[in-house]
């Protein structure tokens, strides 16, 4: 027979053993009577030993017992003594987008512990309440990188316009990686200032700089990126070929077509595979004309316009190029193609 939710309570509340009330937080998460089960659990926060609070955390995110019921017991482990508390309880937190706990949040922004100190921050943003701007902000301040970066992340967030100064700033910070996520931040601030800023990152002394700038601005359909990106095509890095097609794709200028057929031959895989699904975004009638042109300028196609200019055939026999082509029942594309070639020899 199953035991009670008030003998397992007992357990868990009376035990000294560690192990033994972990056993009872999760007879109690199995018990069928999910609501006063939930209470006992709750109850159970106050218990000193870290591994306890933990799994209970763990099982209150459990969908029989998430809910606005947990979300004040779980914000008082904010002030818990224990870090990995504190960095679970915020997690949770977060996962709630409840903002009556912002504020106590915040003030744990203080925290000694980096680690607490960024989850907080990764909370935050999930809720999304833009009164903890300020808060976030004051750590672009601060000479850890690491809060930077991860205060700027959060920050992009919760999409205020008035941050907009504080991005411009960052995208200058000293540190490689705080720009990168600067950068990659600022999806919700698609202003002219942002916009002109993250075009002179394309030029930015970091590679993964540039490539977090070019594929923003293809998330902005940036008509002014599309020079610098089909230069980028021509990188000896392949990531950075392969964000710049990304981004060619979504702005879909015509322009940028001739780039991305020479991509087609790129050594790796990998990457001319991404130029033919960059180039399946052009209508055929913007498409056609540009790969025509490229297969002119072909190798294989040169060297046939050299063999018929520095061989044609001799007087007197009857070898007919073109009913030869048609004899070999190319497909119509290629037959056309090579038919004006021999139109274009015979007008030269």
């Amino acid at each position: 027979m199953a035991e009670t939710v008030e003998i397992l309570f007992k357990k868990l509340m009376g035990s000294d053993n560690p192990l033994e009330q972990i056993q009872a937080a999760y007879a109690l998460s199995n018990h069928p009577s999910k609501k006063r089960a939930l209470n006992s659990l709750i109850k159970g926060l106050v218990i000193p030993d870290a591994d306890v609070k933990l799994t209970i955390l763990d099982i209150l995110l459990e969908p029989d017992f998430f809910g606005e019921k947990i979300v004040l017991p779980v914000s008082n482990l904010l002030n818990d003594e224990d870090s990995e508390v504190k960095k679970h309880a915020a997690e949770i937190l977060g996962t709630t987008k409840d903002k009556r706990v912002v504020a106590s949040l915040i003030h744990t922004l203080s925290d000694e512990n980096p680690e607490v100190r960024h989850t907080i921050m990764s909370a935050l943003s999930n809720i999304g309440d833009k009164s903890a701007s300020s808060a976030l902000e004051s750590f672009m301040k601060s000479e850890n990188w690491e809060d930077r970066f991860y205060a700027i992340d959060a920050i992009g967030m919760l999409a205020k316009k008035s941050s907009i100064p504080i991005f411009l700033q960052a995208f200058s910070d000293p540190n490689p990686k705080v720009r990168e996520n600067a950068v990659l931040s600022v999806g919700h601030y698609n202003y002219h200032q942002i916009v002109e800023r993250l075009l002179s990152l394309l030029e930015d002394d970091a590679i993964e700089v540039q490539a977090a700038a070019a594929y923003i601005l293809g998330d902005f359909e940036c008509k002014s990126a599309v020079k610098p990106l089909i230069d980028f095509c021509k990188s000896n890095s392949k990531d950075l070929v392969l964000v710049s097609l990304e981004s060619l794709s979504k702005i879909k200028d015509p322009e940028s077509i001739p780039a991305i057929i020479k991509v087609l031959n790129h050594p790796a895989l990998e990457v001319s595979a991404a130029a033919q699904e960059t180039l399946d975004v052009f209508d055929n009638s913007v498409l056609v004309e540009p790969l025509v042109d490229a297969m002119k300028k072909d190798v294989i196609i040169e060297y046939l316009q050299h063999r018929i200019q520095k061989f044609p055939s001799p007087k007197g026999k009857r070898f007919n190029i073109r009913r030869y082509i048609r004899g070999l029942q190319l497909p119509i594309w290629m037959e056309s193609l090579l038919d004006e070639i021999i139109i274009s020899y015979r007008e030269e």
